[in-house]
């Protein structure tokens, strides 16, 4: 943004100059940036892309809380299956023996 702007100076602007030679991505967004008429549109793009990049990864974030939290409640429901399943070996074994 300071680049486009004009706010770089020595190393700042050399870095980014040398970046644009060496790969052509940052070379292409930098042009792509350039085409906007007026720093505000350029600003309010960027202001939502990142609004729409936050909304995303908190989707993503609840999806995955939610994931988390089904397979714990499964994990619960095995380990109680297997506890009773153990009780009730046992009580069945205590019966056979006794009797």
């Amino acid at each position: 943004m300071n680049y486009l702007k004009g706010n770089l100076s020595g190393e700042a602007l050399q870095n980014i100059e040398k970046q644009m030679e060496d790969d052509a991505f940052v070379k292409d967004a930098v042009d792509g940036l350039q085409q906007f008429s007026s720093d505000k549109k350029l600003d309010k793009y960027v202001n939502n892309l990142n609004k729409d990049l936050q909304r995303k990864l908190s989707i993503k974030k609840q999806r995955k809380e939610k994931r988390r939290l089904s397979s714990m409640s499964w994990i619960i429901i095995i380990t109680v299956v297997i506890l009773l399943l153990c009780v009730l070996a046992y009580a069945v074994i205590t019966f056979v023996i006794n009797h």
